[in-house]
């Protein structure tokens, strides 16, 4: 069953980051999940980003 993952990308002084990839990628497999499976979101102007992904366990990066 997907979750949601959402929130808000600030940079150190609290200003919403607009310009970058947030990515995910699978570290395992499992039933729904198979390993270095990717998901990625942009935020938008606010920095607000949400994805539904499949439940495990993930490597978040960011592309800046």
């Amino acid at each position: 069953m997907p979750v949601l993952i959402s929130g808000v990308l600030k940079d150190a002084t609290g200003t919403p980051v607009q310009n970058c990839t947030i990515q995910l990628k699978a570290c395992r497999t499992s039933t729904t999940v198979v390993v270095n499976t990717v998901a990625s979101e942009n935020p938008d102007d606010a920095g607000r980003y949400s994805m539904d992904v499949e439940q495990g366990q993930y490597t978040v990066t960011l592309l800046v």
